[in-house]
């Protein structure tokens, strides 16, 4: 019988948006949301396997929340947002509209890649994981989980933890981070 608890927690706010940044840290407000959020796992964080998407601003999430530094983090690049290297800086808003409510099989490929990418490392995860990632990294994982026909599925608010419980390779319960209409910055 295998058992994992996973924890997905949105990074904090960025000081600057994709569109205008390529890889921003966090804004004062964001440190103080990646602050709170490792308070509530600090009873955690020693038993679980720490993640962080490559970017900045997950990156300072997980610092933030690892009080002292006592516990490592790995980066690893499939937890990194929904690739868009391709798309005018100008259009991103309106790509990403579009993107959140495309059918699944309908996705760009490099977008179908990520996404797949992602499935396989959840249909693999074995053990308590605690990832520091982003708005459509949860999306994806949680649409897929619930059979979603979109990528999308809910509005995870800056530093909310969403978690995942699968038992023996079955979703065993789902409880979403905190749901806000929070802008993504572009």
């Amino acid at each position: 019988m295998s058992q994992s608890h996973i924890i997905l927690v949105r990074h904090g706010e960025a000081s600057a948006g994709w569109s205008v940044h390529p890889d921003p840290g966090l804004s004062e407000l964001g440190l103080e949301q990646a602050k709170n959020a490792g308070k509530s796992l600090m009873d955690q964080i020693s038993c679980y396997q720490l993640l962080s998407s490559p970017k900045k601003r997950a990156i300072e999430t997980m610092e933030i929340m690892n009080i002292e530094s006592k516990y490592t983090f790995q980066l690893d690049s499939r937890f990194i947002e929904i690739p868009s290297d391709n798309v005018d800086a100008d259009k991103k808003q309106d790509w990403l509209v579009k993107i959140f409510t495309t059918a699944v099989e309908e996705l760009p490929e490099a977008v179908k890649e990520w996404r797949n990418n992602l499935i396989n490392w959840l249909k693999g995860a074995e053990g308590n994981f605690i990832v520091t990632t982003h708005f459509m990294v949860i999306n994806a994982l949680v649409s897929y989980i619930t059979n979603n026909h979109a990528i999308s599925y809910f509005h995870p608010d800056y530093a909310s933890r969403t978690e995942i419980f699968i038992k023996n390779g079955e979703l065993n319960r789902l409880i979403l981070g905190d749901d806000k209409k929070t802008e993504i910055n572009l």
